[in-house]
């Protein structure tokens, strides 16, 4: 009689144990979406406060980021993923005449650097499961109407206030 009770308790301890990593994986994602909340909004209060009229979301899926105006120059910003996985979609967002750059430790470049990016964000992700509160480096990419004049601003005040969140 125990025999056949044993494999019900061994189906039901699998089931409560898969459900709870499944709990822990869905709270773990709405984190995440908090975080890409956080900083679509510190985007968008960097742009009000550098005179841009923020013009809401970006329309790349999974990607945080925001839009503005300022008369003639239209601008966007967004965090991109240190693997490089947003650095095409973002290009498809600039024509001929726009400027496109990435902004990393304090450097714009035409193309995001790729390896120095991967370095980081893996290093940075190694540490953290070290248990040490490592900051995240953020990639910017910026893309921009010709219009606008963005050597002033200050995107290294943009990328400390993105390592806040993340």
């Amino acid at each position: 009689m125990t025999s056949s009770f044993a494999p019900k308790l061994v189906l039901l301890a699998l089931l409560i144990l898969t459900l709870s990593f499944k709990v822990l994986a869905y709270k773990s994602q709405s984190a995440s979406e908090q975080q890409d909340d956080m900083v679509r909004t510190h985007i968008a209060a960097f742009l009000a406060r550098h005179g841009f009229e923020p013009s809401g979301d970006i329309a790349i899926q999974f990607l945080a980021g925001a839009s503005g105006h300022s008369g003639n120059c239209q601008l966007l910003v967004a965090d991109a993923a240190f693997q490089g996985w947003y650095r095409d979609p973002l290009r498809r967002f600039a024509s001929a005449d726009d400027q496109f750059f990435f902004y990393f430790r304090g450097h714009k470049y035409p193309d995001q650097p790729i390896w120095r990016t991967r370095l980081s964000g893996y290093w940075t992700s190694f540490l953290r499961n070290l248990g040490l509160n490592t900051p995240v480096e953020p990639v910017l990419g910026i893309v921009a109407s010709n219009a606008c004049e963005l050597d002033a601003m200050p995107w290294q005040e943009l990328a400390a206030d993105v390592a806040t969140v993340r």
